[in-house]
Parts: structure tokens; C-alpha cells; sequence
């Protein structure tokens, strides 16, 4: 519940489909933040309009065909609880970064997020005033989080594998909104823990490329944390010109603290690791004595 609504700060109005807030008392209310949020064209907020209701102010948010994300747990499954989760997490990042308003004085009560169920896009609902929901951005993120960790245990649909270890990860101190966002997307993600146990040595690794059973002596240093290979000298940083079945562009190697990963490019001839074909535009993670293919030329991963 809304603690805006239990300390009587709001008063809440149903108005059918759409629901409004009335403000009781009107020296609460916020301008700036009204109108940055009435700025906000295609963003994740409920539409809000301000108007009188006997005197006092009134917040009247039109939800539309959009349903509420507690009317759908009753069907949910665990697909589509991540992606909700995920878009939740994207809108509330995207406030974080607007630098205009303030994840406080959103409403992140089940009932009070919505979701487009085509899309599943959420749209969050923003109350302009200056007694915020939330005492400050840490109490607001560890309410969602406690939230999320509470449903995911309350429903059998979410009793799983995958919606157990995001519950885990949601409370995991280290990892921040972005991070749960990135675990949502299925991206890894290094905590500020593991990082911690990182030492220099390991983040300062090199990586070699060494062909093996090629015509001529092929030795790649890859010296960039992004570092792409290819037979185009123009459009890669590590050029290999012996096999002309290499695509132009074929595949990317990324270096993220030491850790490092191989993404084939949609190339025509394809990208394995250790015989395993990767599918396009998909990180793989390599490590030291690994074998990778590109086309039909192998080459030895060495990491020293």
C-alpha cells in the first residue's frame, strides 16, 4: 500500500478504468515536477492530468486498456514475471538517468504498475508532490526489491530455477538496479564483491589468436577491450587474409576485467568454439587453450 494513502497524505478516487489521487493538502504540490512529467511524450508514466475536486487538488491518471500487474499474477509465468520485471527495471533506470524527477514519488505498488499486455511495456505511476512515497532512493529500491523477492516465494508459478536464483540476485546487495536489469536480459554481470577480488594481473591479461595448420604464421595480439576480426584491413582490427571463406567482418572479442568473450558478427561461414557453432550476435566466453573456428581455420586461444 501506498504510505502516502495510510498517513492520509492522498486520498485515493476510483474512477472506473481510471483512478485519481486527491491531494489534501494543496501546498504539497509540486509545479516543476508536474510539468516535466506532462514533458515525459511516450515515456514509461501513467498519463497524468492535474484538476479541482471540491476545492483540492487532484492527480487523474487515465490507465486506458493498460491492466494493473497484481491482476495478472494470478496466470503469470515465470517468462513472462522476467520480461515485466525487466521493462519495471528499464523505466525506473530511465528515471534515474532523467535527472528531472524523482524515484521516490513513484507509486511501485503491484496494483498501482501497469502493463501494456501486448508488449508488455510498464508504464509506472509518478505523483508530483513534495512528501515523497519514499524517504530516499535506497528505501525506494529496497522496497521493489523485497517486493519482487516476496512474490517470487508467494507464487508457485515463479517456483523455479530461474525465478529462485533472480530472487537471490535481487538480494544480492552488490548488484545494482543496472545489473539486475542486465540478469534480467540474461547478460553476466560482475558484482562490485567480484570485482573487488579482481587483482591487476588478472585484469591486465592479454589474449593471443595463433592459427593452427594455416599456410603462413598468423599471431593476433588482441590489445583492445573491443577487438574485431575480419579480412576487411578497413573495417577490423585484427586481419585475416589466408582463408577467403572469413567473412569480411566475422566476429568480435570482448575483454571485461579479465574475463574474456567471443561473438560471431553474422558471418556467412559461421563461429565455433570447441567445435560448438555460436549463434550470431551472441557472447560466448573463451578462455586459455580454448579452440576457436572461423570458417574452416582454427586457431589456439592463449591467454597470458
Amino acid at each position: 500500500m501506498n504510505g502516502l494513502l495510510k498517513d492520509g497524505v492522498i486520498t485515493e478516487l476510483d474512477c472506473g478504468t481510471n483512478f485519481a489521487y486527491i491531494l489534501n493538502d494543496n501546498g504539497e504540490f509540486l509545479m516543476t515536477d508536474y510539468k516535466v512529467l506532462q514533458s515525459q511524450v511516450n515515456s514509461g508514466f501513467i498519463k497524468c492530468m492535474k484538476t479541482l475536486y471540491n476545492g483540492k487538488i487532484q492527480f487523474f491518471y487515465m490507465t486506458g486498456n493498460l491492466k494493473s500487474f497484481d491482476s495478472m499474477l494470478a496466470s503469470i509465468n515465470t517468462e513472462t514475471f522476467m520480461t515485466i520485471a525487466s521493462n519495471l527495471f528499464a523505466s525506473i533506470i530511465e528515471v534515474k538517468n532523467n535527472g528531472f524527477l524523482s524515484c521516490q514519488n513513484i507509486d511501485i505498488s503491484f496494483e498501482k504498475i501497469f502493463v501494456d499486455v501486448n508488449t508488455l511495456k510498464v508504464s509506472l505511476v509518478y505523483i508530483p508532490i513534495s512528501n515523497r512515497v519514499f524517504n530516499n532512493y535506497d528505501e525506494f529500491e529496497n522496497e521493489l526489491r523485497t517486493s519482487l523477492i516476496k512474490l517470487i516465494n508467494k507464487l508457485p508459478s515463479l517456483s523455479n530455477k530461474k525465478a529462485m536464483q533472480f530472487s537471490i540476485d535481487l538480494s544480492n546487495g552488490t548488484y545494482s538496479l543496472e545489473d539486475l536489469y542486465n540478469l534480467t536480459k540474461g547478460i553476466k554481470v560482475i558484482s562490485m564483491k567480484q570485482k573487488g577480488k579482481i587483482n591487476n594481473d588478472s585484469v591486465n591479461k592479454n589474449i593471443r589468436i595463433v592459427a593452427i595448420n594455416a599456410p603462413i604464421l598468423v599471431e593476433i595480439l588482441v590489445d583492445k577491450n573491443e577487438y574485431i576480426l575480419g579480412k576487411n584491413p578497413s573495417m577490423v582490427d585484427g586481419v585475416i587474409t589466408f582463408n577467403k571463406a572469413i567473412s569480411r567482418v566475422h566476429c568480435k572479442i570482448t575483454n571485461n576485467d579479465g574475463e574474456f568473450m567471443l561473438m560471431d558478427l553474422n558471418s556467412a561461414n559461421g563461429t565455433y568454439v570447441n567445435r560448438v557453432k555460436l549463434l550470431s550476435n551472441q557472447p560466448h566466453p573463451i578462455k586459455n587453450g580454448d579452440v576457436i573456428r572461423l570458417a574452416n581455420s582454427d586457431f589456439k586461444i592463449i591467454v597470458d
